[in-house]
């Protein structure tokens, strides 16, 4: 696989002059819903000390911080396919912010967050295990859901989304450490987002989204076999409901 350094060069290719505009209006959901978020608190530490008290307010917090994984999800999701589509096919999207929404319409939605649901309880179940197995499988689920934005994308019929864990899981095999460094290296930018209180968020996410879809679209570069992979998984479940 290329460099992290290379990946990022290509990043840039979409932030930059006339294409800057059309990765900002493919991102700027995805921001107005971080800035949304960051002021509402809906799980406030319970004033009572009490057993039901706490285990109410453990629930709340493990609850709203699924569905907050969900949401960013598939808004997320739809901001990276748009990139990962952008490169394909060399051509902007028409409607930026239209396509950042793609995976919101009826066809998907019950898909994506059954996908994104499932993914957040098999990592947070591997988390209570360990923190570091948890790490390691939330690398290793990293890619799952543009797998299936693939498959979308393809017209294939969506038979078990936890083919989709079980594929990306090969396809991070050896490459999981290449994910962290490529994230590592934004700690630069995260870090000047803070400091202009978001305000360096404008830049900085389009730059990391598309970042995002060129790893993946660098790693599937590598591994086309992968596709076939996830083809039989989804035969052999076809031939199992069969039977």
């Amino acid at each position: 696989m290329i460099k992290s350094r290379q990946i990022k060069q290509r990043a840039r290719e979409r932030v930059r002059g006339g294409s800057y505009g059309v990765a900002f209006k493919l991102t700027i959901v995805l921001f107005i819903w971080q800035i949304i978020s960051g002021f509402w608190d809906g799980n406030q530490v319970p004033s009572e000390g009490t057993l039901g008290a706490m285990s109410q307010f453990a629930f709340g917090l493990l609850t709203s911080s699924m569905i907050s994984e969900i949401i960013v999800g598939v808004f997320g999701l739809g901001v990276l396919w748009a990139f990962v589509t952008w490169r394909r096919t060399n051509q902007a999207p028409e409607h930026p912010i239209k396509d950042s929404l793609r995976f919101w319409r009826r066809d998907t939605i019950i898909d994506v967050v059954v996908l994104y649901g499932v993914r957040y309880i098999f990592t947070l179940l591997w988390s209570l295990l360990l923190i570091i197995p948890g790490i390691y499988k939330a690398y290793a689920y990293s890619q799952a859901d543009l797998l299936f934005a693939d498959d979308v994308a393809k017209g294939n019929k969506v038979v078990s989304l936890t083919a989709y864990l079980t594929q990306s899981q090969h396809l991070m095999r050896g490459y999981k450490m290449r994910l962290f460094w490529l994230q590592l290296s934004f700690i630069g930018w995260w870090i000047l987002v803070l400091l202009t209180l978001g305000l360096a968020a404008i830049y900085v996410m389009p730059y990391y989204q598309a970042a995002m879809a060129e790893f993946y679209l660098e790693l599937t570069r590598e591994q086309p076999f992968m596709t076939k992979q996830v083809d039989d998984i989804i035969d052999a479940v076809d031939v199992d409901d069969e039977l």
